[in-house]
């Protein structure tokens, strides 16, 4: 039996969800409205899999879970990057499909109703309130502000997560646009939490 790979990625990470500002998900909690509907894409900063150096290379996700993440059930669509060469693929493929462990294995060891692999064309923005990504005509979501709904003044907001699995800090802004429209995944949330970070996973 070979050995598992070893791998370590910096990644920036960018998610959109139909819960509400703070999403209640960082903190092991039910999501806001019951169900989870979410999108998120990746960019490596920095990194590898065993030999294969994957920088600047990224990958997304959209999935729908029926209840709490922990409960399981989820079902979703990964697309990697269309820009890759065939290792890239198959390396970025058993990374974020949570084949290879880590930090990413967890969290989709809860996607457990299913998981179709794509490649696509994938567009990638982290940069604070004006982030964004674009995954062909499928997924689009785009960062704002949160907004003090009185004065209009913009909100900065972070949590700290010490104990946190796949990060220790999260930046929480709402969505401008957040729209998919993948398979049978057909859904919108202008309005909604949105959060960014960067951090190193290792793996498995």
């Amino acid at each position: 039996m070979s050995k598992p790979t070893k791998w370590r990625l910096e990644v920036e990470h960018l998610m959109a969800c139909n819960c509400n500002w703070g999403c209640p998900c960082s903190f092991e909690s039910p999501p806001t409205y019951g169900t989870c509907e979410a999108a998120l894409a990746y960019r490596v900063v920095e990194g590898k899999y065993g030999d294969v150096i994957l920088n600047g290379l990224t990958w997304a996700l959209v999935a729908i879970w029926p209840g709490p993440l922990h409960e399981g059930n989820g079902r979703g669509i990964v697309y990697l990057d269309a820009s890759a060469g065939a290792q890239e693929i198959e390396a970025l493929e058993a990374i974020a499909t949570g084949r290879a462990g880590g930090p990413i294995g967890i969290f989709m060891s809860t996607v457990t109703a299913g998981v179709e692999v794509r490649t696509a064309s994938i567009e990638f923005r982290a940069d604070g309130k004006r982030s964004s990504f674009r995954v062909a005509d499928q997924i689009d979501v785009k960062f704002e502000p949160i907004r003090n709904p009185v004065s209009g003044d913009e909100h900065i907001a972070s949590a700290l997560l010490p104990s946190g699995m796949l990060t220790k800090q999260e930046d929480f802004y709402s969505t401008e646009t957040f729209s998919v429209q993948a398979g049978n995944l057909h859904f919108e949330y202008p309005g909604r939490n949105a959060i960014a970070f960067t951090h190193t996973w290792r793996g498995p």
